[in-house]
């Protein structure tokens, strides 16, 4: 068992080094495989006028509570995928700050 083991690593050392020690040419060209550069601009030019971050709102500010009772009271009894919805958006919105759509 011993000779087995030690004939797997030498056999497994040898297929891991034999392209470092004899697989580079003299003078032989980049590898075909390898893909050109490819240039991305640094700053991209908007169009548009940016939209203020702050909204105003109409009323006062609902809590994400608010809206997740709201939502689940939406959902129809034993709807499970609505009330799990519900959950993913209560837990967005305590992390951002808003209520998503």
């Amino acid at each position: 068992m011993r000779k087995w083991m030690i004939f797997g690593c030498v056999a497994l050392a040898l297929f891991q080094l034999w392209p470092v020690v004899f697989g580079h040419k003299p003078n032989a060209e980049v590898a075909a495989s390898m893909s050109a550069p490819r240039l991305v601009p640094a700053v991209a030019v908007m169009s548009k006028a940016p939209v203020p971050a702050v909204s105003r709102q109409m009323g006062p500010p609902q809590s994400c509570y608010a809206h997740y009772r709201a939502a689940y009271t939406g959902c129809a009894t034993g709807d499970r995928a609505c009330h799990l919805r519900a959950a993913d958006a209560w837990d967005l919105c305590e992390a951002t700050g808003t209520w998503g759509k």
